[in-house]
C-alpha cells in the first residue's frame, strides 16, 4: 500500500522552503539547509519534493498569487475608490508580514533568470497592475479623486508598503542608536495608518 504523505511534514518543509528561498533565492537555497529547518532528513525532503525548482515553484507560485489577489480589491465596482486603496493597503502589509523580503527576493531572481521570473509575474497578475491603473484614471476623470500621475502614485504606494519590511534590520540599528526599539515602536497599525494618510493627502 502506498504510503501517504504526512501534511503536516509537508507545511513544515514549505515553511522551512519559504524562509530559505525568500533569503537566498532559487540558486542561494540548498536543500540540506531546508531539510535542516524542517527537522527532517533530506531523503523524506526529496520524498515530498523530488528537486529544489519543484519546491520552489510550490513556494514562489504561492506567494505570488497571493500578492495579485491583493488587487481584487479594485474590481469591487461597489466601494469608492479610495476605500479599495485602504483595503489594498490593508491586504499588502498584511502580505509583507508573511513575505518580508518579497521585495528583495524579486530583485534578486531577476538578475538570475530574468525571464523564467517574467514569466511566473505575468501569469500570476493577470493585468490586474493595469486594472489599478485604470480605476485611478477613471476616477480622476470622474473627479472622484484628485488629478495625479497614477502610475508614479501607485509605485510610492507600492514602496511605502514594501520599504519598512525590505529595509528592517537597517532601521533595527539605526533606531538603536537613538534609544528606540525597532520591534516595540513599529507595528502594521501604525504603518497603515500612515499609508493611509498618504492616500487621503495625495488624492
Amino acid at each position: 500500500m502506498k504510503q501517504l504523505k504526512d501534511i503536516s511534514t509537508e507545511e513544515k518543509i514549505l515553511d522551512a522552503a519559504k524562509t530559505e528561498f525568500m533569503k537566498h533565492g532559487l540558486y542561494g537555497a540548498r536543500m540540506q539547509d531546508i531539510a535542516d529547518s524542517a527537522k527532517i532528513n533530506k531523503a523524506l525532503l526529496h520524498y515530498y519534493f523530488r528537486s529544489k525548482e519543484k519546491l520552489f515553484d510550490k513556494i514562489f507560485e504561492g506567494a505570488l498569487s497571493k500578492f495579485f489577489e491583493v488587487m481584487d480589491v479594485f474590481a469591487n465596482n461597489t466601494l469608492p475608490i479610495k476605500k479599495r486603496l485602504f483595503l489594498y493597503t490593508e491586504n499588502t502589509i498584511d502580505f509583507y508580514s508573511e513575505y518580508p523580503q518579497m521585495s528583495m527576493f524579486i530583485i534578486k531572481e531577476i538578475g538570475n533568470n530574468p525571464e523564467m521570473l517574467r514569466e511566473k509575474i505575468q501569469a500570476a497578475k493577470k493585468n490586474k497592475t493595469m486594472r489599478m491603473i485604470q480605476v485611478l484614471e477613471e476616477g480622476m476623470k470622474s473627479g472622484e479623486i484628485k488629478k495625479t500621475d497614477a502610475v508614479l502614485f501607485l509605485i510610492n504606494l507600492q514602496s511605502l508598503c514594501s520599504y519598512p519590511f525590505l529595509a528592517a534590520p537597517m532601521f533595527k540599528h539605526s533606531l538603536k542608536a537613538h534609544g528606540k526599539d525597532w520591534d516595540k515602536d513599529f507595528n502594521n497599525d501604525k504603518l497603515k495608518k500612515s499609508i493611509k494618510t498618504f492616500i487621503e493627502n495625495t488624492l
